[in-house]
Formats: C-alpha cells, structure tokens, sequence
C-alpha cells in the first residue's frame, strides 16, 4: 500500500468538523485553521507505511505526505462545512502548517487540527 491507496481507503471516513480563520498573537492576519476527524485505524497504517513505532505521526508530516489538501479540495462532499468555505481555508494550508491531535471520547477516532503558521511582525 502507498500513500494514495492510503488516502483513497479511509477518505469516506474522514470528516470535516470545522474550518475558520483564527487570530494568532503577534501574527500579520489571521491563520486558515481546519478540524479534521479521522479514523485511528488510518494513522495506525500510515506508522506502519512510515516504519515508525510512535502512536501518532506528527500532524503536519501527515497531511502533507497524504496530501489530503488536494484530495479535500476536490471532493464535493465536503464543501458546506466550517464557519469558512473549505476552499478558501485549504488555500492557505498548503504551506508551512502545524498539525496537533485531540484525543476524543470515542477511541476510535482522533481529531487533527491543522493550523497554518502565519507570517509575524517583527519585535
């Protein structure tokens, strides 16, 4: 299996929880942000394509390896979601990004917030 099978696997399952621009402090604008909920068994299988032996990739090497920016920019399933137009949001995320995980009450599933790291104002 390789990325795209990867990706092409578990994309149904994936979904869109929230998408905005958020303030970050000392930042020129606001940072695009989306919230992702994904399947566990998704990353469980991305370690393993990867060899590592963590529990959890780093967020931003995961969505930029799955590339999932392209994918979700060219699925219509997810386009009324977030308080902001998904497009508008993955316009920005294909850059520089952070990527962090929340645990959810369900164990089967995790949320990956994707964060992109704005330009700041010099001190």
């Amino acid at each position: 299996m390789n990325m795209q099978e990867l990706v092409d696997k578990y994309f149904e399952q994936i979904e869109v929880e929230d998408t905005a621009f958020v303030p970050i402090d000392d930042a020129v604008s606001d940072a695009a942000y989306l919230l992702l909920n994904l399947p566990m068994q998704m990353l469980k299988e991305y370690q393993i394509l990867k060899g590592s032996r963590k529990r959890l990739p780093d967020g931003a090497e995961f969505w930029k390896e799955t590339r999932l920016v392209t994918r979700l920019r060219n699925s219509a399933k997810y386009q009324n979601v977030g308080r902001e137009g998904l497009n508008d949001i993955l316009d920005y995320l294909g850059g520089k990004v952070w990527g962090t995980y929340q645990e959810l009450r369900n164990s089967e599933r995790i949320r990956l917030d994707i964060t992109e790291i704005p330009e700041f104002y010099p001190e």
